[in-house]
C-alpha cells in the first residue's frame, strides 16, 4: 500500500520552468517586438548629453606676516587636510557662488532650435533675444514655441503654457503682455532675418532660484585620489554653455579667495592709516611746541650730565607709549572678540607688531570651525547634531579668546603702571634742573617718542601695501574646461535596444516564472510523484473529439490507447474475484466520470460483459450526456427493492450496460449502508465480468469510503492544471487512512505531446497548424535527418 507525504513538497523543478518558456515562446517573441518598436521610438527623443569637467589645484602656499597665521585662508601645511578641501569645495557648491554664476551669464532664458522630434538647445547662436519685467508674473519653466511668420512678425504657441493654447501673433520688439506674463522679443544685431523666416524655435524663462538649484543639483566636486587637486564636473546639452558654467566658476572661486586674502591686508592699512592721522596730529603738535621754545629761549644744548637722564627718561616714555597703544589694540581686539561673530576682518597683531601666539592660535582654529559651520548651513540647518557641536567648540574658543584678551589687558595694564612710576621717579629728578632746561628735555623728549612711532607706522603701511600688490589666489586651475575632459554621456541608441531586449526577456520570464512556482495545482506527473508513492496508472491527454463517449466513438484511436493502457496496469482479474474498480478523485470537476464511462467501455471493447454504475447520487449527469433515463436507476433499486435487472439500461455498444444513480436521494448515505445494497452488488458481480463505479470525490463526501468494501481496486482521477496539490494529498490521506483498496492514480487532461506521425499510425488526422509552424517543423526534420547522415 502507498503512502502520502503529510504535507505538500515545494521545490523548484527548473525543468518545469524551461518548459513554459519553450511553450510559451510566442511571448517572448511579441515582448520583443514591442520592446524593439519602444526602443525605436525612445531613440528618436535622445537629447544629447555632454559631461564637461575643470581641475582645480588646491596649493599650499605660505605668505608672510599677518596672512602666516590664517591658514584658513592661505592654506599653510598646520591647516592643509581633508577639512580645508571640504571646505573650497562647499564653496564651489555653495547656493550663492552658484547664483552669481548663472546671473553673470545671463541663463535665465534658455533657447531651443525645433527639430523634428525634440528641441535642442542652442545657447548663444538663437537668433533672437527674450527680455522681460522682473517684477511683473512670468510663465516660468514652460516651453514656448516662437515661429517668425516675417523680419517683423512672429506666431507664440505652446502645449504646456495654458496661455498660449491658443496660437498669438506679435510683432518684433512688440511687448507681450497679459496678467500672467511681459516680454518681448528682439532680433540680435548679426542676424540675418531672411533665413529665420518660417523657422522655428522655442524657449523657457527660468527662476533664478530654482536655477541655481538645478545646477547646484548636477555639478560634482570631488578630489582626485592622493592629490590636492579638485575636480569640479558638470553636464547639459550644450557644450559651450556648461563650458562657460564651469570656467566662470572657477575664475569666481580664484577672485573670491584673492578678494578674501586682500580684505585682511586692506583693513590692516585702514587701521595703521588711522592710528597715523592720530599720531601725524601729535606729531604737528610736538614739533610746533619745539621750534616755539627753541625760538622763544635760543636754547642750546643741555650737558652731557643731563643726556644719561634723558635717555633713562626717553626709554621709559617710549616703553610706556608703545604700552598705551597696546593696551588700546587689545582693547580693541577684546571688544571685536565680544561683540562680533565673524573674524574675516579683523586686525591681526603681527599687523601691530605685537607678537600674542596663543590669540593667533585660537582666532585660527576659531575661524577654521566658523567657516566649517557656514559651509554646513548651506546645506542643512542648526538642528544639526554637528552643527549645534560646531557652535559649542566657536562659543568655548570665544570665551577662551575673551578670556585671555582680559588676562593680557591686565598684564600691559600692570606694566603700564610700572612704567609711570618709574618715570615718576626720573621726572623728580628733574625737578632740581633749572626750569628751562627741563621743559626743553619734556618737548624734545615728546616729539621723539612720536616722530619714532610715526616712522614705524609708516614703514608698516608701506610694506603691507607691497604685500597686497603682489598678492595672487592660494589655488590655480590647472585645467580648463573645454581643453580635456568633453565626454558624450547621452543616452546610448544601442543601450535603449539592449534595454529593450532585457525587458523583453525579463518580464515574460518573470511573469512565467511566478506563474509556475506560485502555481499549487498539478502541473506534471512529477508533482503527483513528490507527494505520493501510490503507482501512476497512466496519463490521460486532453479529449481530442470533445465527445464524452470519445473510446466508443473511435475505438482505433491514440486516445483509446492511454484507456487500454490504464486497463493494462491496473491488471483486475474476474477468476479471482477481482471485478469491481471504483473511479473517485479529491474535488469535482476533475474528469472521474468522463473517466468511468470510457475505461468501461474500454473493457467492454475487450469483449467482457461490463456494467458502468453511477453512485454519484449528489450530482448524477450520465443520464443527461448519454441520453438515457434519468428516472431509472440506483434510487429506486435500493429505496422500492427492485431487482437490478428491471434499472439497468442497455447502450448501443455490445457488453456495456449502464446503472445510473436515478433521482438524488435525500439520505444517500443510509441507502449505500443498506442491507439492499450489498445484495446488488451480489446480483452485479453474478451478471457482469467489470464493474466500473463512479462515486463522488473523497475530498468532499465520504459515500466512497462506504463503497470501498464492494471494491476491488481504486481509480484516482487527478486533473492536469486543476487539482490542487494540497487537496490532491488531503485526499490520499483520508483514502489512506480509510483503507481504500489498490490505489492507483489516473493523469487525467495531461498535456501530451504526440508526433503527427505516430497519430497517423491509428487513422486519426494530425490537427491543422499555422503554415509557418508546419514549414518550421519541416525544415526541422530535414536539418535533423541531414545530422544523422553527417
Amino acid at each position: 500500500m502507498g503512502k502520502t507525504v503529510n504535507s505538500v513538497k515545494q521545490g523548484l523543478d527548473v525543468g518545469r520552468i524551461l518548459r513554459k518558456y519553450a511553450q510559451n515562446w510566442y511571448i517572448f517573441g511579441i515582448a520583443l517586438a514591442i520592446a524593439f518598436l519602444f526602443a525605436q521610438n525612445k531613440n528618436k527623443y535622445i537629447i544629447p548629453m555632454y559631461s564637461l569637467k575643470t581641475t582645480v589645484l588646491i596649493e599650499d602656499k605660505s605668505n608672510t606676516s599677518v596672512l602666516q597665521e590664517r591658514g584658513v585662508i592661505s592654506s599653510s601645511p598646520t591647516f592643509l587636510n581633508s577639512k580645508l578641501i571640504d571646505n573650497q569645495i562647499a564653496l564651489l557648491k555653495s547656493f550663492a557662488q552658484i547664483k552669481r554664476i548663472v546671473e553673470k551669464l545671463d541663463f535665465i532664458v534658455t533657447y531651443y532650435e525645433s527639430g523634428e522630434y525634440i528641441d535642442i538647445e542652442i545657447y548663444k547662436d538663437a537668433p533672437f533675444l527674450v527680455s522681460f519685467d522682473n517684477d511683473h508674473t512670468q510663465p516660468r519653466y514652460k516651453t514656448i514655441k516662437v515661429k517668425f511668420l516675417s523680419e517683423v512678425e512672429f506666431e507664440l504657441s505652446s502645449e504646456i503654457a495654458t496661455q498660449f493654447k491658443v496660437p498669438q501673433r506679435h510683432m518684433i520688439g512688440d511687448t507681450v503682455q497679459s496678467g500672467n506674463y511681459k516680454f518681448w522679443i528682439t532680433w540680435k544685431p548679426e542676424t540675418d532675418q531672411k533665413k529665420q523666416v518660417n523657422r522655428r524655435y522655442a524657449f523657457t524663462i527660468n527662476d533664478i532660484n530654482g536655477l541655481t538649484n538645478q545646477y547646484m543639483n548636477k555639478t560634482s566636486v570631488y578630489v582626485e585620489r592622493g592629490t590636492s587637486m579638485i575636480v569640479v564636473a558638470t553636464k547639459g546639452a550644450n557644450k559651450a554653455k556648461e563650458k562657460d558654467y564651469l570656467n566662470q566658476l572657477t575664475a569666481e572661486f580664484l577672485l573670491t579667495n584673492l578678494e578674501k586674502k586682500n580684505q585682511i591686508l586692506t583693513n590692516t592699512i585702514l587701521f595703521v592709516e588711522k592710528q597715523l592721522i592720530e599720531v601725524g596730529e601729535d606729531l604737528k603738535r610736538t614739533e610746533s611746541e619745539l621750534e616755539a621754545f627753541r625760538q622763544k629761549y635760543q636754547f642750546m644744548l643741555i650737558q652731557e650730565k643731563i643726556g644719561s637722564l634723558l635717555k633713562n627718561l626717553d626709554s621709559e616714555s617710549k616703553d610706556a607709549k608703545n604700552l598705551r597703544i597696546d593696551l588700546q589694540y587689545y582693547r580693541y581686539l577684546y571688544d571685536y572678540v565680544k561683540t562680533r561673530d565673524n573674524y574675516d576682518d579683523i586686525v591681526m597683531p603681527s599687523s601691530m607688531g605685537v607678537n600674542l601666539p596663543m590669540f593667533n592660535a585660537l582666532v585660527g582654529k576659531l575661524s577654521l570651525r566658523i567657516l566649517e559651520k557656514d559651509a554646513l548651513l548651506s546645506n542643512s540647518t542648526k538642528e544639526n547634531p554637528y552643527i549645534q557641536i560646531l557652535e559649542a567648540d566657536i562659543k568655548n574658543m570665544k570665551d577662551n579668546l575673551i578670556e585671555s584678551m582680559r588676562s593680557t589687558i591686565e598684564t600691559t595694564e600692570k606694566k603700564l603702571l610700572d612704567t609711570e612710576e618709574r618715570m615718576f621717579k626720573l621726572n623728580e629728578e628733574f625737578q632740581v634742573l633749572p626750569t628751562i632746561e627741563r621743559e626743553y628735555l619734556a618737548i624734545e623728549r615728546q616729539y621723539k617718542i612720536i616722530n619714532n612711532l610715526y616712522d614705524f607706522l609708516l614703514k608698516r603701511k608701506s610694506d603691507v601695501e607691497i604685500q597686497r600688490a603682489a598678492n595672487s589666489p592660494d589655488h590655480e586651475v590647472v585645467d580648463f574646461a573645454g581643453d580635456t575632459g568633453i565626454s558624450n554621456v547621452s543616452a546610448s541608441p544601442k543601450a535603449a535596444f539592449i534595454n529593450a531586449i532585457i525587458w523583453a526577456i525579463l518580464i515574460p520570464s518573470i511573469f512565467l516564472f511566478l506563474i509556475v512556482v506560485l502555481n499549487n495545482r498539478v502541473m506534471a506527473i512529477e508533482d503527483i510523484i513528490a507527494n505520493t508513492d501510490h503507482p501512476i496508472a497512466g496519463s490521460i491527454s486532453t479529449n481530442p473529439s470533445r465527445n464524452f463517449d470519445a473510446v466508443l466513438k473511435a475505438p482505433g484511436s491514440y486516445f483509446t490507447e492511454l484507456f487500454r493502457i490504464i486497463r493494462i496496469k491496473i491488471n483486475l482479474q474476474p477468476s479471482q474475484g477481482e471485478q469491481v474498480i471504483m473511479v473517485t478523485s479529491s474535488v469535482i470537476e476533475e474528469g472521474k466520470t468522463f473517466f468511468a464511462l470510457n475505461l468501461a467501455s474500454v473493457y467492454a471493447l475487450t469483449g467482457k460483459r461490463t456494467i458502468l454504475v453511477g453512485f454519484d447520487m449528489r450530482r448524477p449527469n450520465l443520464a443527461k450526456e448519454l441520453n438515457l433515463d434519468e428516472n431509472l436507476g440506483i434510487t429506486p433499486c435500493l429505496i422500492h427493492q427492485l431487482p437490478a435487472d428491471q434499472v439497468i439500461q442497455k447502450t448501443s455498444t455490445k457488453n456495456l450496460d449502464i446503472l445510473l444513480s436515478g433521482p438524488i436521494p435525500p439520505n444517500p448515505d443510509e441507502l449505500i449502508e443498506s442491507q439492499r445494497t450489498q445484495q446488488m452488488f451480489n446480483e452485479l458481480r453474478k451478471k457482469y465480468d467489470y464493474i466500473v463505479m463512479d462515486t463522488p470525490p473523497i475530498g468532499l463526501f465520504g459515500d466512497a469510503f462506504l463503497l470501498n468494501k464492494y471494491s476491488d481496486a481504486t481509480a484516482f482521477v487527478v486533473r492536469h492544471n486543476f487539482t490542487r496539490k494540497k487537496e490532491l494529498v488531503s485526499a490520499l490521506k483520508d483514502a489512506e487512512s480509510n483503507q481504500l483498496k489498490n490505489i492507483h492514480i489516473i493523469y487525467n487532461d495531461a498535456n501530451i505531446k504526440v508526433k503527427d506521425r505516430n497519430i497517423a499510425v491509428y487513422g486519426e488526422e494530425a490537427p491543422k497548424r499555422f503554415f509557418l509552424i508546419n514549414w518550421l517543423l519541416r525544415a526541422r526534420r530535414i536539418f535533423i535527418d541531414l545530422l544523422r547522415k553527417l
